[in-house]
Formats: structure tokens, C-alpha cells, sequence
């Protein structure tokens, strides 16, 4: 300490020069990453296997969701629109509507803990529609939050979801919500800006340069996941074969995907029959392959 300075004085000064510092510290990295508002190009894209499953309760009210078909593929055609600026495609491999599972010990066990045990929702899901090499979603009518992503590239939504609207905003919750979690299952964490989709309760559907990086090379190993090539190549492969199961399904999600391939996809989807072996159902917009809809009886 200088001796012509006041103990005092100096301390002061000190105090001053530590909070100088601390405001002029950078802002983190992810604050710092421009927002990403373009898609990549159409042979960058990563596609994401994912399964709907819509819960069924006629004993638990705030299980038992009532969302349609028609209203799946709204709803996740919004969240590609998210997706597809990190380069990413939500492939929806199929709706399967079926009645809850366990359901006397989830209620116990949520008399027990409470609603805020968001872990014991797992207990709900049915062991039958599981085994699938690609990401989950299960809707149910109501719980305390709007989401929630319970690991194993899992997350549950609630169709009565509710937002604050922020500018630039998405138009409908439920989208947003399915999206958001989603993140998470793509190694995402919570960021705090409201327009961002990794921010809380809000419309927000932004996303920067560093967490899109973060997403595709998380993705490329999730299970299921294929390159635009790759599925490509797939889809080639099982239209030779004759598997039109197969063959519609890939080349109904390459026609989704902004960018000059998708016309080609589309050629694809002229005239491929329906497979006999499972129910199909006419999505309710065009140039969208027709997908498998299972209905389970209960566990």
C-alpha cells in the first residue's frame, strides 16, 4: 500500500478496481454466440428418429390426453421449424396412442411425493412401444410444469401447455414446449434469454451459433440418428428391396427438409403403396409420408 494513501482511501480503491473488473468481464461464450437464423444446406442435415406416444388415463384425469393425429403432425412440423435451423430434422417415425402403465403405483407414489417428483412420470410409460432406436415423446393432459426431460432421450408434455409470449415468438405452446425438451435430450441446458428457446416459459425459438454446434455433434451419435446421405443412400436401398414401409417413411422425411433434395424425395412419394402388415393414416398435409399408428391395449 502506498504510504502517502489513507488505509481507507486505499481500500476503497481496491473495492473499486474489483468491481470495474467484474463489469468489464466478458460475457460467457454462449451469451456471446450470434443467433442462427438460416438453415445449413440440405446435405448437412442430421435426421432424429422420434416416436409419439400419446397416454391414455379414463381413471387419471390429468394423464389422459386427448391430442389427435392431425394435431401431432402440427405440432411437430412447428418444432422442425425450430430444428431446422441447427440443421436438425424431427423424423416422425410413428403416433402410438395407448393407455398409461402402472398406473395404482404412480398414484401412489405421487400421493406420496408430490407433483413436483416430475422422475415418477417414467412409471407411465409402457414397456411395449420403448424399443425404438430414436428419441421419445409422451403427451399427457396436465402437470405442474410444461415439460419435462427425464433422460433416455425421453421427455413428457403436457397438452394444456401455457407460455409468455416474447417478440418473434412462436405462435402455439405446445410446439415450443416439444422443442424445448428435445434440447435437452440434445445435450442442451437452460439459457436464460427469453427469446432463446432454452429459456424458461417463454415463445422464445432462437437458437446461436455455439448451441447449434453442440446439438449436431451430440446428435450424430444419438441412436437412430443418419446424415441426409445416409438416409439417402437408406431409402434408395429400400425401394430396390421393395420395402415400401421403409422406403416411405425415409423419403417422407428427406421431403421435409428445406433445400433441393427435397424434390426429389417428393418424386419418391408419388405413387409407393401403403405396407399391408400395419395401420396407416393420411397425414392431413401434403407431401407427407403416411405414418404408422399404433393403438395399444392396456398393459
Amino acid at each position: 500500500m502506498p504510504k502517502s494513501l489513507p488505509i481507507r482511501c486505499w481500500l476503497l480503491l481496491c473495492a473499486l478496481g474489483g468491481l470495474c473488473a467484474l463489469c468489464a468481464s466478458p460475457a460467457p461464450a454462449d451469451e456471446r454466440s450470434p443467433d442462427v437464423t438460416e438453415p445449413p444446406a440440405y446435405d448437412q442435415f442430421i435426421i432424429v428418429p422420434l416416436r409419439i406416444h400419446i397416454l391414455s388415463a379414463d381413471d387419471l384425469p390429468d394423464i389422459d390426453c386427448k391430442l389427435t393425429d392431425a394435431d401431432v403432425v402440427r405440432i411437430i412440423g412447428k418444432a422442425n421449424g425450430i430444428w431446422h435451423q441447427a440443421g436438425v430434422h424431427l423424423g416422425l417415425e410413428s403416433i402410438v396412442h395407448e393407455a398409461a402403465a402402472h398406473k395404482d403405483e404412480f398414484r401412489m407414489a405421487l400421493e406420496k411425493s408430490g407433483p413436483d417428483a416430475l422422475e415418477l412420470y417414467k412409471l407411465l410409460r409402457p414397456q411395449a412401444s420403448r424399443d425404438f432406436a430414436g428419441m421419445h415423446v409422451y403427451y399427457i393432459h396436465r402437470f405442474a410444469v410444461n415439460g419435462v426431460f427425464v433422460g433416455d432421450g425421453t421427455a413428457f408434455v403436457q397438452e394444456t401447455a401455457s407460455l409468455r409470449t416474447v417478440e418473434g415468438g412462436i405462435d402455439e405452446p405446445i410446439p415450443r414446449v416439444t422443442a424445448h425438451e428435445l434440447g435437452h435430450a440434445m445435450g442442451l441446458s437452460h439459457r436464460q434469454n427469453r427469446t432463446n428457446l432454452m429459456a424458461s416459459g417463454t415463445t422464445g425459438t432462437l437458437l446461436n451459433a455455439t448451441e447449434v454446434e453442440r446439438v449436431r455433434e451430440h446428435v450424430r451419435h444419438a441412436p437412430g440418428a443418419m446424415s441426409a446421405s445416409e438416409a439417402h443412400e437408406a431409402a434408395t436401398n429400400a425401394t430396390k428391396k421393395g420395402d415400401a414401409a421403409t422406403a416411405t417413411r425415409t423419403w417422407g422425411w428427406l421431403s421435409e427438409i428445406p433445400g433441393d433434395g427435397a424434390e426429389e424425395a417428393k418424386g419418391h412419394l408419388a405413387g409407393p403403396p401403403a405396407p399391408a402388415n400395419r395401420p396407416v393414416g393420411k397425414a392431413p398435409y401434403s407431401n407427407c409420408p403416411p405414418l404408422a399408428r399404433h393403438s395399444s391395449p392396456p398393459p
